[in-house]
């Protein structure tokens, strides 16, 4: 499996580089301080995944989107000094398949890359309990704010969740921008949450368990996968 690293920090990122050819299961086709000096460089190497040091929060999730409008077959895995949290989950909003923090152990990497090679996406300790957590409060809630979701808006909802932006929604709901934030301000509305991070924590918990509307929300789910 090739795989791309991107770090400011050169001796991390060497090592990193040195700890993924020596899996034998990964080869490093491509090695960068930074992303946007460097788009040829990810083209002409066209890594099947790309770990991402995010120096920062913001700068994180936005590489992740322009990796993903860019590259959209490239799968990132995000590295942060120290993730909360709300930062995983707005990596995962972004496209990101996975986040870790730099303090972990390397081989929980390898662990993490493997993971994703098989298509599936990688959470965390914290994070996997934030969302059982946020689970099981949910079944001592009321429930009636998603049955007043239309099909619609659940397919909305199902994009947003898996890190589509507004255009992207709109794309491919074949409707403009402006109805997918009509959608968008009933969704939050509806399920009395404030932002795309809240949206998408009620959506993961609830998509096994809902009617033919959201069955149909996977469907446009799969395609965007």
């Amino acid at each position: 499996m090739n795989v791309g690293v991107i770090s400011p920090q050169v001796l991390f990122r060497k090592a990193i580089c040195a700890l993924l050819n020596g899996t034998g299961a990964f080869t490093v086709v491509v090695e960068l301080s930074s992303l946007h000096d460097s788009l040829n460089a990810v083209d002409k190497s066209r890594p099947q995944i790309l770990v991402v040091h995010a120096v920062n929060d913001m700068a994180g999730t936005g590489t992740v989107r322009q990796l993903r409008d860019l590259f959209p077959d490239i799968r990132v895995l995000l590295l942060a000094d120290d993730p909360s949290e709300e930062f995983c989950l707005r990596a995962l909003e972004a496209g990101a398949w996975g986040s870790l923090s730099t303090s972990d152990n390397p081989q929980l990497l390898v662990k993490a890359l493997e993971k994703v090679t098989q298509d599936e996406r990688w959470v965390g300790h914290r994070l996997a309990n934030l969302i059982i957590e946020k689970f099981v409060a949910g079944q001592q809630a009321d429930t009636r704010p998603a049955e007043r979701l239309t099909s619609r808006e659940w397919e909305v909802l199902a994009l947003l969740a898996n890190g589509c932006s507004d255009k992207e929604i709109a794309g491919r709901l074949f409707i403009s921008t402006e109805t997918t934030k009509s959608h968008l301000k009933s969704v939050y509305k509806k399920l009395q949450v404030r932002n795309r991070s809240a949206a998408a924590v009620f959506y993961f918990r609830h998509f096994r368990n809902q009617s033919e509307a959201f069955q149909r929300s996977d469907m446009a789910l799969s395609e965007h996968v």
